[in-house]
């Protein structure tokens, strides 16, 4: 296997394998009988997986069918690796992941990522690429994202860096730069650039140069590995609006460019030295968007064979789209499911044979039983799974560390109590309210994606609280928020279909009307109809025209990433913070600690969609 990475596009020639140096290989087209043009066909086999975020350990439903776990995966890659067609060099095999590998669980968190990269190490993972929560931690210290004043570390990727040393296989991000490094094309410095490496100011009309652009040195664009005789080029792309999505300060001097810009730009510098090429983002499709087909179908429009396979995450769901024969594949979140793709290269015509490719998204990673519908697939598992031992002895190690904090008792479900993207549910009613309630304000806000996982039924651990809220954002309040600060952010909460989550919210009451149609991730014509506090106050009706004095104040508790303009809430902006009282998470914990309630899914109708 010979391996080629490059730090930057254009720096120098590529070094590429023995066989491209001085005589070239000796050229098997010219070989004509029926076994030669068999062997001549080679399978590039993958096993993808994203958005694991942290599930080091298995997960058991109820009908008791236990699914995921790192130790198990390992085990599935080692039977699909020793299988003699990947042992003897005939094909070739990959194990891939777009993000999000660390952030999630107390399990993970608590050792900031340390055992969720050595389990990939033993995995033995040959690239991935850090998604936009992998930038959530800043300096070491499990229960801080970023740099402050007491902090002994003024990086602010501090933790990012230390697990790409740890790592035995690449972080791929293209489209990563610093800021200051990016020029004009007339050689200038641009006067200011966003988040996603664009002018802030349309005042220059002289587009912007990033053939010299520095990326952080623990990246890498690309790497181009050769197995089984064909040159594999894998080239990573972060999601666009990683700093919206993140721990804004950590990223603050990075910028995430287009990742179609980018892709091809570095795509086009590698034509004829690498023969299949593997797009890794950390952008998916969902229910409302197809934004990641609609990368590789920007991609491959303007640049023709650019891109054989595309290894998408983020969106947390499993699809299996295909653009002009190109699949586009995710495979659902928290290590439960992988995908499974087998493509075709012909070494005589240099052609990956896209009609047939065999490919499975969203795999069960089950324990005892393989789904029919996998198909040969299935062939591949040893059945039923074992812990991968080296694997097993890392987590119980790292399991040894955080036992008595996770089994803190704190309260206890009477059901389910279930979490919503973009209507009222119980589980974000119960965590605003005891937000507010530390806080001591008049209103609360929590952006929902913030909230990662239901509350099992059941005793109420704080090991269940990490995986809910695993962010260790600040609770901050904002002593005199003007009501048109807050009826502009609870505008663009009811104008969410899905495409970012709306605001979950305690002290107020709302009605709103919305239409969501399958294929629409935001309705713009969304409206607020009615919103009134607590006690009954008016302070705005659209059927009546009433509404308050925008001038109007309200003290209001929020998360230091709502507060700097997170999940797109830039609003919360132009109003000021007061005081910090500490990690939202543990406030709420401290207050359950105490009260140690029952909980239930009932709801109060806090905020009401008048559209049925």
């Amino acid at each position: 296997m010979n391996i080629l990475f490059s730090k930057k596009i254009g720096l120098s020639t590529l070094l590429l394998t023995a066989c491209i140096g001085i005589g070239g290989c000796k050229d098997s087209s010219n070989q004509t009988s029926d076994n030669t043009k068999i062997n001549s066909i080679k399978k590039i086999s993958f096993l993808l997986t994203n958005d694991i975020h942290g599930h080091l350990d298995p997960i058991t439903y109820k009908s008791g069918a236990t699914v995921g776990g790192m130790a198990y995966l390992g085990n599935i890659v080692d039977s699909i690796r020793g299988q003699k067609e990947y042992q003897s060099g005939e094909s070739a095999f990959f194990v891939l992941d777009s993000g999000d590998q660390f952030q999630g669980t107390l399990l993970s968190n608590y050792n900031e990522g340390q055992a969720m990269f050595k389990a990939m190490n033993s995995v033995g993972y040959d690239a991935a690429v850090p998604g936009n929560h992998d930038y959530d931690f800043g300096p070491i210290g499990w229960l801080f994202d970023k740099v402050t004043a007491d902090k002994t570390s003024n990086n602010p990727r501090e933790v990012i860096e230390g697990l790409a040393s740890i790592a035995k296989f690449p972080l791929l991000s293209a489209n990563t730069y610093y800021k200051n490094s990016i020029r004009e094309q007339n050689g200038n410095l641009p006067l200011s650039l966003d988040s996603e490496c664009k002018l802030k100011s349309a005042s220059s009309k002289d587009p912007l140069d990033f053939s010299n652009a520095v990326r952080p040195t623990f990246l890498k664009p690309y790497v181009i590995i050769e197995k089984a005789g064909v040159r594999v080029a894998l080239i990573g792309v972060d999601n666009h609006v990683t700093a919206s999505t993140t721990t804004i300060e950590n990223v603050d001097d990075l910028c995430f460019r287009d990742e179609v810009d980018t892709y091809l730009e570095i795509r086009k510098t590698l034509e004829g030295k690498a023969d299949v090429f593997v797009l890794m983002m950390h952008n998916g499709n969902s229910d409302n968007s197809k934004e990641g087909s609609t990368i590789v179908d920007n991609i491959n429009k303007k640049y023709p064979n650019g891109v054989h396979l595309a290894a998408a995450g983020h969106t947390h769901i499993i699809h299996n789209d295909t653009v002009d024969g190109i699949h586009v594949m995710q495979d659902g979140a928290e290590n439960k499911n992988f995908g499974r793709v087998d493509l075709f290269f012909d070494l005589n015509s240099k052609q990956v044979l896209s009609q047939k490719t065999a490919s499975k998204a969203g795999i069960a990673t089950d324990h005892d039983t393989c789904n029919p519908n996998v198909g040969e697939f299935c062939k591949q598992l040893s059945l039923p799974l074992t812990a991968k031992s080296e694997i097993q002895s890392i987590i119980d190690d790292a399991e040894k560390d955080i036992v008595v904090l996770a089994k803190q008792y704190l309260g206890e479900a009477k059901e389910q109590i279930n979490r919503g993207r973009i209507t009222e549910n119980a589980l974000g009613n119960i965590l605003t309210d005891a937000f507010r309630a530390a806080g001591k304000t008049e209103i609360a806000f929590m952006n929902s994606g913030g909230i990662r996982a239901d509350l099992p039924k059941g005793s109420v651990l704080y090991e269940n609280v990490f995986e809910i809220l695993p962010f260790s954002n600040m609770g901050v309040v904002m002593n005199a928020v003007p009501w048109s600060v807050i009826k502009k952010v609870l505008v663009k909460s009811v104008q969410t279909c899905g495409k970012y989550g709306a605001l979950m919210e305690s002290g107020l009451k709302i009605q709103y009307s919305r239409t969501c149609t399958p294929s629409s991730d935001v309705d713009n014509l969304a409206k607020l109809v009615h919103v009134e506090t607590l006690d009954g106050k008016v302070l705005l009706d659209l059927n009546s025209g009433t509404e308050i004095d925008p001038a109007t104040t309200f003290s209001v508790v929020t998360l230091d990433f709502l507060a700097s303009g997170g999940s797109g809430y830039q609003d919360f902006q132009e109003a000021s913070v007061t005081t910090t009282l500490g990690i939202a998470r543990e406030l709420i914990v401290s207050a359950m600690a105490k009260e140690q309630p029952t909980l239930t899914n009932q709801l109060d109708g806090r905020f009401k969609n008048i559209i049925p």
